[in-house]
Parts: C-alpha cells; sequence; structure tokens
C-alpha cells in the first residue's frame, strides 16, 4: 500500500490546429516552462472557470450540460478562439447555451489522500470545512468542526466567494442544494488499469494543480515527485490575472507572458497535492508535495 526553450510566439499557437493527440505531442516538445505552454494553458483556464461560473452547479437542481462541455467539438471550437495575445476577462464570455448545443455530438482548511493497494484498488479523496475553522461551530457533544460549505454557492450573480470565484443562477443558493465545490480528486486509467491518482487542497487553485500535475506525468514524463514539486500557474477568469508562483519562471518567461497581455500576480506556492503513479516498471510511486505537510509511505 502506497498511502524549455523559449521563443516570442508570432502566430496563433500551432496547437489550434492539430488534433488532439498531436497537440499533446506540441505541448511536450515546447516543454512545460515554455511562454507558449504556459499562454495555452492561461488562456484555457480563463474559458474553463467562465464556463464554469455560468454552467456549473447541483445536478438535481439544474442541468448542467456535462457531455456538450466535454466534447471534441466543443475542445476544438474553444481551442480555436485562443490567440497569441491573452484576451481580457472581461472578452471571455462562458458559451451560449445555442452554440453549445450545435457543437455537442451524441488548503489548510482541505485535505487529500490517495490510497493504492496492493491490488492496485485506487482511493483520491479530498475533504474540507473550505475556511479557517469552517462555520466556527461544534456539533454538541463531538467535537467535530462544521464546515462553511455555505460559501461555495454564487451569493448573487457576479459576486465573488472566499476564493475569489464568482458564479450565476446555477449555483445559486435553495434549500437542499448541493453547493459547487473546486475539489477535484482524480483517478486515470489506461487500458482498464490503474495508472495515476492525485488530488490536492487550494479552494478555487485545486482544479489547475491537479491539471498541472497530470500534463508533468502524463506529456512530460515527470516521475511523481517532480510533478508534485514543479512550479504552478494559476488563471481562474475573474479576478483577470495570471498568478505565478514566486521564483518558479525566469524573467524572460514573465516578460514574454506580459507582452501578451497577461496580468502577472506572483504569489507563494501554493496547494498540498500528493500522487501515486505506475511507474514504466510497474511499481507505486508515491510524492507528497513539498510546499506543505504529507508525506509519501509505503507498507
Amino acid at each position: 500500500m502506497v498511502c524549455g526553450c523559449q521563443q516570442q510566439l508570432q502566430q496563433p499557437p500551432k496547437f489550434q490546429q492539430q488534433h488532439s493527440k498531436q497537440g499533446i505531442a506540441v505541448l511536450k516538445t515546447m516543454g512545460r516552462k515554455n511562454p507558449d505552454t504556459l499562454h495555452l494553458l492561461a488562456e484555457s483556464m480563463k474559458i474553463a472557470y467562465a464556463d464554469r461560473a455560468e454552467y456549473l452547479g447541483d445536478p438535481d437542481f439544474v442541468s448542467v450540460p456535462v457531455k456538450a462541455l466535454t466534447s471534441k467539438n466543443y475542445g476544438r471550437w474553444r481551442r480555436s478562439q485562443i490567440q497569441s495575445q491573452a484576451k481580457p476577462s472581461r472578452e471571455v464570455k462562458a458559451v451560449d447555451a445555442q452554440t453549445l448545443s450545435r457543437l455537442v455530438s451524441e488548503s489548510p482548511e482541505t485535505t487529500h489522500l490517495t490510497v493504492v493497494d496492493t491490488e492496485r484498488n485506487v482511493v483520491s479523496l479530498t475533504f474540507t470545512v473550505n475556511g479557517g475553522f469552517g462555520a466556527g461551530a461544534v456539533a454538541a457533544g463531538t467535537g467535530i468542526l462544521l464546515n462553511n460549505e455555505m460559501d461555495d454557492f454564487a451569493v448573487a450573480p457576479g459576486v465573488p466567494n472566499l476564493f475569489g470565484l464568482v458564479g450565476g443562477d446555477a449555483n445559486a443558493i435553495a434549500s437542499g442544494k448541493t453547493p459547487l465545490s473546486s475539489m477535484t480528486p482524480v483517478i486515470v486509467t489506461e487500458n482498464g488499469k490503474f495508472r495515476l491518482a492525485v488530488g490536492s487542497p487550494g479552494g478555487s487553485t485545486i482544479i489547475t494543480t491537479v491539471l498541472q500535475i497530470l500534463l508533468n506525468v502524463l506529456v512530460y514524463d515527470m516521475n511523481v515527485g517532480e510533478a508534485v514539486s514543479a512550479p504552478r500557474i494559476h488563471h481562474q477568469w475573474l479576478p483577470d490575472r495570471l498568478m505565478l508562483e514566486r521564483g518558479g519562471f525566469d524573467g524572460a518567461t514573465l516578460d514574454q507572458l506580459r507582452r501578451r497581455g497577461h496580468q502577472i500576480q506572483q504569489r507563494e506556492s501554493w496547494g498540498n497535492a500528493n500522487a501515486i503513479v505506475v511507474t514504466p516498471d510497474d511499481w507505486l510511486e508515491g510524492a507528497a508535495d513539498p510546499r506543505s505537510e504529507g508525506v509519501a509511505r509505503g507498507f
């Protein structure tokens, strides 16, 4: 059990015109710290968070167009909109329902653990009280602190929550409704067999943290320790700023991103990811984020 090169982008990214497998090859060739790669990731993040704010909510109360939003046609259409310059967040809009229907074809407050046993049964679990001391209340006679997941609802359209995320009517407060969360525990299989499990705390940064670790392992062939430790970026549509981990990217890369129109904010590290992967020789390899508490152990 186991608990690149830098070049200025003159034309729209070649990734636009590639099939998905070819696109992965392009990302791998460019390298994870190439400004072209970081630009593509940041612009993709803006689009994803704009759609998130518009469409995602408790599926018991709203119809979430999961199939449409995850369709290859929609992905290709969105990819074609990414240009060589950063698009201001005020110009990035959630896709309208009519277009979407045409495209579809049939933190210290959060904890994550990943466990794989000898038979390759896998648990990827993220759980949270959401904010410091949660709701500030304890269930009588239990000592259990109650969470403040109510903050994950959209109080009103366009009003940010504790993590700066905005939402719309799909995630409005209603009795019996589950609030939208950024928690993203992931299990990846390949040819029907376990390949990778990962997750992290971090509020709104969880989604992009997990994304980059997946890319690091599956695209850039990093070992799990390198993948979890590598410097990160984050863009969540609003506020319109691209966060980069301080000290993780050189000055030339930052300058090229600024020239593309990105509003750069450097900040100290975030997230506390942990992951387990299957190595090429079929061993289990685990890693905990060096940014915070946590450890990988085998038994």
